[in-house]
């Protein structure tokens, strides 16, 4: 991966399929100034086009090969071929002006990298490379004046300044795009802790008293149209001020996370658990026959009931449950007044017992 994040094998196949579209177009130029040559076209032909091109058809595919074959320094290999054409084609044809402007493709090709160095060795090259051919080729020797090569020079060093000054601003607009999505994710963590932090309990990250209301509007609203059964068990701890007063709160907030993890454990993702104040925890089971939700909750019962708290020095707490079964157009009001009778009635009772409605 590049300094932008970019896939530099895409990246590469997206450059060699470019160097064979100018290897096309540059066929394509030569064949239609074969029209003003005064060669016979068979020797026209083979001596500007079939050869220059066959070198240049050799070049990109040495240059496909090391792109699957090696693994480093590609971006430099695709830039050189990339000169290589372009030197090419000029050598072959010097008297076709506009082919010049081959040399212009290594600068922008070493510009998709994002690297300044890059860009800066490959104009230098460039550069270099355009000169030795003006010395070692007779028509560009004898046909390019002193101000023309001097010409050539000055634009392709535009050119290279040219193409770092767009390398520089995608690097800008890239950092400031990274650090907007940085923002963003931050900003959405911030928002997704708040919400958390108003739909659940702080002690036993169970869900609050205000979660538990907003999501038995939704379950009444939902049982309206499609009846599947609804029942909320109400648990409260038995004796509890006890525990705070003999113990401390801080044994009580311990012994208020356990039973939470445990009634989080046995209930399934279909069902809801809220700490609905101080010690009263209510689960709203969906979608079970009551018998079902009943035994359920006794062996919830039974396993607060077993449990030796550390905090308590071994001791155990019980817990009186009201389990009340939804029954249409009762009400979120009347649903959860009777759930909250038959806990007084488990209360009133004995306690450390469920009694269902």
């Amino acid at each position: 991966m590049g300094q932008l994040g970019l896939d530099t094998r895409k990246l590469n196949r997206k450059i060699l399929s470019v160097y064979w579209i100018v290897i096309g177009l540059a066929i394509l130029i030569k064949l239609i100034n074969s029209n003003f040559s005064e060669l016979p076209f068979t020797e026209y032909f083979i001596d500007f086009v079939l050869i220059p091109s066959g070198i240049g058809v050799l070049v990109v595919l040495l240059t496909e090969w090391c792109v699957r074959k090696l693994s480093r320094n590609i971006d430099l290999i695709v830039i050189l071929a990339g000169l290589v054409l372009a030197l090419n084609f000029i050598y072959s044809r010097p008297d076709i002006i506009i082919l010049r402007s081959a040399l212009f493709l290594p600068i922008l090709v070493s510009g998709a990298y994002f690297k300044r160095n890059t860009i800066i060795l490959t104009s230098v090259a460039t550069i270099v490379s355009y000169s030795f051919l003006t010395m070692v080729q007779p028509i560009l020797r004898t046909g390019v004046t002193v101000t023309d090569h001097f010409t050539m020079i000055a634009m392709l060093s535009i050119a290279a300044i040219a193409v770092i000054g767009i390398m520089e601003r995608g690097l800008e607009l890239a950092g400031h795009y990274r650090q907007s999505i940085e923002n963003q994710q931050e900003l959405l963590v911030k928002n997704t802790l708040m919400e958390k932090l108003t739909k659940t309990d702080s002690l036993t990250g169970m869900y609050n008293q205000i979660s538990f209301h907003q999501f038995l509007d939704e379950l009444i609203a939902h049982h309206a149209q499609y009846h599947f059964s609804i029942q909320m068990a109400i648990f409260d701890l038995d004796n509890f001020k006890q525990v705070n007063d003999t113990y401390g709160h801080r044994a009580g907030d311990e012994v208020l996370k356990q039973i939470s993890e445990l009634i989080k454990s046995e209930i399934t993702p279909d069902d809801f658990a809220a700490r609905y104040g101080g010690e009263e925890f209510i689960v709203l089971f969906v979608g079970k026959p009551m018998k079902k939700t009943g035994r359920l909750v006794e062996d919830i019962r039974k396993k607060i009931e077993s449990i030796s708290f550390r905090v308590l020095e071994g001791k155990s707490v019980t817990v009186s449950v009201g389990l009340q079964e939804y029954e249409a157009h009762t009400g979120k009001d009347a649903f959860f007044e009777k759930a909250d009778s038959l806990l007084y009635d488990a209360k009133r009772n004995g306690k450390n017992q469920v009694i269902t409605g």
